[in-house]
């Protein structure tokens, strides 16, 4: 992505931000010491929990906004603070005297404490107020203009982690498709290892000025610790190298995934693909590329449908879809050893949450071929109708992948290394996710098979 054009979205999102919270101001939050460590024991950690109060606790709260909390350290003397700024996304009763807030995605920021924080806002009579609403137990709801003064103050140290949270309010920014097809892709490979978004890395680096779409998963980022001499890097894959835009490591058990973005991929211009998923445990390959459906009502207005209507650029990305023939033996087991898989995604979504269906590279050829493909006026089309229920939904992929049930042999899996030297430069992000055993040699122990 061009970075003007990133300079220019972040300045519109901040601009949207300041006028967000003038409508819907923000909310100071503090919770009790240790919260941070219950936080990290809980099953999504800081990127989804919620809190019960009284009625009376949130009757202010204007939702969704952005939220600055604060946690003690335990600390006997002279405790120290940590602060975060997040999303309290919603607000529900639960019982007669009693609501629930849920706050999502809370991110680390730089501020000391409270005082820091009013000392350099840009007056004497919003460092009064400031210090007037401090006085609290748990929330306090500021006004709308001192919301927009406390939001460009954190700004002047943390306005890339304040952009990163605020990208999750509703309408606050457009997620482009190709940017929601990287988040979907890490989320696929995530799923597949048996992680959820919740699940904190080991590691992450990020490139500068990058969008990687690891940003959004992350609570800790390295900024400008860049892969370009990372002895790290997946093996044989070294002309990926100078592409790739971040890393995130996630250990389970006896096992790690290692997650690389790339934008301009070669291999996404070699393969055709955007998500490629290596199983070094079971030794399985996995490749999805990604189309979006577009809505479609007939003239009449008796039926609609999600379609996708073929062009040039899908018959290239399948003439690339070939993988070199292998004449060793396998003795691994492939339900279907084909690779290459289809993920159709509706156009319409807020930017996180889209529905989809997917389908091998075989079914795709065999529909469009078959009359069901064929709209009223003869055209081409994959659809929704045109299958007829005859397709994956994202939790059937995932689950295969991860038993190892489609994908590469084993062996196939390891001749790929060869074909890598000959990769060109791509057009399009890709997302590799790469699994194998942890380097510590840490005893395999019994895996959870919730996704």
């Amino acid at each position: 992505m061009n970075s003007a054009n990133v300079d220019s979205d972040a300045t519109e999102l901040f601009e949207k931000l300041l006028r967000r919270v003038e409508k819907k101001p923000i909310i100071l939050m503090r919770f009790q010491p240790g919260f941070d460590a219950a936080l990290d024991e809980s099953r999504q950690g800081f990127e989804r929990f919620t809190m019960a109060k009284s009625h009376w606790e949130f009757k202010d709260f204007k939702l969704p906004t952005l939220c600055i909390a604060e946690i003690p350290t335990e600390q006997p003397e002279g405790a120290d603070s940590k602060f975060f700024v997040g999303i309290v996304s919603a607000k529900a009763s639960v019982a007669t005297f009693d609501s629930r807030i849920t706050v999502i995605k809370l991110r680390p920021i730089t501020l000391p404490s409270w005082d820091a924080l009013s000392v350099i806002l840009p007056s004497e009579v919003f460092q009064n107020l400031f210090n007037d609403r401090l006085n609290f137990d748990f929330s306090q709801v500021l006004s709308p203009k001192l919301s927009v003064e406390v939001v460009k103050a954190l700004a002047k140290s943390d306005r890339k982690t304040i952009e990163i949270v605020a990208s999750s309010l509703p309408d606050l920014r457009k997620v482009s498709p190709v940017k929601w097809e990287q988040s979907d892709a890490i989320k696929t490979a995530m799923a597949a290892f048996g992680l959820s978004t919740g699940n904190s890395a080991d590691m992450v680096d990020i490139a500068a000025d990058s969008d990687s779409g690891l940003s959004e998963f992350t609570a800790h980022v390295l900024e400008d610790n860049v892969i370009h001499a990372d002895a790290t890097i997946v093996p044989h894959f070294e002309l990926i190298e100078k592409h790739v835009t971040g890393k995130a490591i996630f250990s389970r058990n006896a096992e790690q995934l290692v997650i690389y973005t790339a934008n301009k991929g070669p291999l996404e211009e070699m393969l055709g693909v955007d998500l490629i998923y290596v199983n070094e445990t079971l030794g399985n390959t996995v490749m999805v590329q990604y189309k979006m459906l577009s809505h479609y009502a007939d003239p009449m207005g008796e039926t609609s449908d999600w379609i996708f209507r073929p062009d040039g650029q899908l018959d290239e990305e399948i003439s690339r879809m070939k993988l070199p023939q292998f004449a060793g033996s396998t003795e691994d087991y492939r339900l279907h050893k084909d690779p290459f898989f289809f993920k159709f995604v509706k156009r319409k979504g807020d930017g996180h949450s889209h529905q989809s269906f997917v389908i091998s590279l075989d079914h795709l050829n065999k529909l469009l071929r078959s009359p069901a493909a064929k709209g009223p006026k003869g055209g081409i089309r994959v659809s929704y109708q045109a299958l007829k229920g005859g397709y994956l939904r994202d939790s059937d992929l995932i689950g295969l992948i991860r038993s190892g049930y489609i994908g590469t042999h084993r062996a196939e899996t390891e001749a790929l290394h060869a074909i890598i030297s000959e990769v060109s430069k791509g057009n399009r992000a890709l997302v590799l996710a790469w699994q194998k055993l942890r380097s510590d040699g840490k005893a395999q122990t019994d895996f959870d098979d919730g996704v």
